[in-house]
């Protein structure tokens, strides 16, 4: 007989187990699968898709029995306790398979089209999950379940918490080993030619009074900072250029109405300075230029001042004709004050001092600093003269000693800028000169 014409359908799931309830529930316990196929759906860009079955499926036509009643007994497995599909499909392995009662009408068991399901349900889907624990049949045992045994891996029974693959390999892909420890680099060895030329600087500056730990300091500043942008410089010429960098410089003079006040122990040289100041502004600056002089009264200590032509004779600095003629003169041009000797025990001149300093609020206070004095003496005197608010140097008798590293580490210690510095000249007299940072610092490193 021939099979009826019905149309088929297309189911699609997740498994074949999933599919099968709901085929036979549509086309009936006998419908037929004609058609399997697999792929992917879903996800993004190509990730986290995840598998799919679809199984094309058309309902059943009437059976035909093919066996007589007689002989039931004996072939028939319904009769025997076995199953049609296992009489059929599991033949013992000693006995080879031939199809029963081939005749003219009738092609071959394995020509004939695939039977149709049972009706019983259950026992299809015990069945599929059998085969996919046992793999695929063999060719010669063709059947209704061969399409579907083509891929025994899709078959397989997933799990229902299954880790999605794609998941998986986006993990171990992301993943990466921790980074190992790295120990840490030793410190980097000092050159030899550096060696021995940081042993030079440091004996160049300590013969010149520098101390140590300052030597050492400006030592350490240039090779950190100042050769790692001048690789093709000297560690000399490092070491000049931070000295220039840490030598204070004091702000510059206005072009009218200036006041530079010297303030210094006796034998220091700051009258001497002053003198030079005076004499150096009147030959060559277009401002003119006067000199008040302070000196101490007899009685009490006060201070008084002479300022030609204002001040002819000494006058009490307090008074309103002082202030008046300091005034006047300064707006007039440059003023130049030389104050009277201090000690660091004249605690009562120097208050009176300060005071006057604090009204007249002059642009620069100097500080006559002889260049002969030690590194200890050079610090107690600056210590002492810090409530003056000086703000500069005026190096002294610097041609009677080459320890000039004194006076520029006493500068950088308390932030003072060296301005001028003062010697005697060859043809007598003395000489005023302006100190340049750069000048100084290649005066100590030559």
């Amino acid at each position: 007989m021939s099979r009826a014409s019905v149309d088929s359908r297309t189911y699609r799931g997740r498994t074949v187990e999933e599919l099968l309830p709901r085929i036979q529930r549509e086309l009936g316990a006998d419908a037929i699968i004609v058609r399997r196929r697999e792929g992917l759906t879903g996800g993004l860009a190509g990730f986290f898709q995840r598998p799919f079955v679809e199984l094309e499926a058309t309902g059943g036509g009437p059976r035909v029995d093919v066996y007589d009643e007689e002989d039931l007994a004996s072939v028939s497995p319904l009769a025997s306790g076995r199953s049609t599909y296992a009489s059929e499909y599991e033949p013992a392995p000693d006995i080879e398979h031939e199809p029963a009662r081939a005749t003219p009408e009738h092609r071959p068991f394995y020509e004939r089209e695939p039977p149709r399901l049972r009706p019983d349900g259950a026992y299809v889907t015990e069945r599929l999950a059998e085969l996919a624990r046992s793999g695929p049949p063999e060719p010669a045992r063709a059947s209704v379940f061969e399409p579907l045994a083509r891929n025994p891996v899709a078959l397989a029974p997933s799990a229902p918490d299954a880790p999605d693959p794609f998941a998986v390999v986006l993990e171990q892909a992301a993943w990466s080993p921790p980074p190992k420890p790295v120990p840490p680099r030793p410190p980097r060895a000092v050159a030899p030619s550096h060696t021995r030329a940081r042993a030079n600087i440091r004996s160049a500056l300590l013969e010149l009074g520098v101390s140590e730990h300052f030597a050492s300091e400006l030592i350490d500043a240039a090779a950190a900072h100042i050769l790692p942008l001048a690789p093709r410089a000297g560690l000399s010429e490092a070491v000049r250029a931070a000295l220039a960098q840490r030598i204070p410089v004091a702000p510059p003079l206005p072009s009218k109405g200036a006041a530079i006040v010297v303030v210094g122990p006796g034998g220091s040289g700051k009258t001497s300075c002053c003198a030079a100041l005076l004499g150096a502004y009147r030959k060559g600056s277009p401002l003119p230029a006067s000199c008040a002089t302070l000196v101490r009264g007899a009685a009490g200590g006060e201070l008084r001042m002479l300022l030609s032509p204002h001040l002819m004779k000494p006058t009490p600095i307090d008074t309103q004709r002082s202030i008046r003629a300091l005034r006047k003169t300064r707006s007039e041009g440059l003023l130049v004050i030389d104050t009277p000797p201090l000690s660091r025990g004249d605690r009562s001149g120097m208050r009176r001092l300060a005071t006057l300093l604090g009204e007249l609020k002059p642009e620069r206070v100097a500080i006559a600093l002889p260049a002969t004095l030690g590194a200890r003496a050079s610090t107690q005197l600056l210590e002492a003269l810090r409530p003056l608010g000086a703000n500069a140097l005026a190096v002294t008798h610097a041609d009677e000693t080459d320890q000039i590293g004194v006076v520029v580490e006493a500068a950088c210690t308390f932030g003072l800028a060296p301005e001028y510095t003062l010697d005697r000249a060859r043809a007598g007299g003395w000489r005023l000169g302006r100190l340049d940072p750069t000048r100084l610092a290649a005066t100590l490193l030559r």
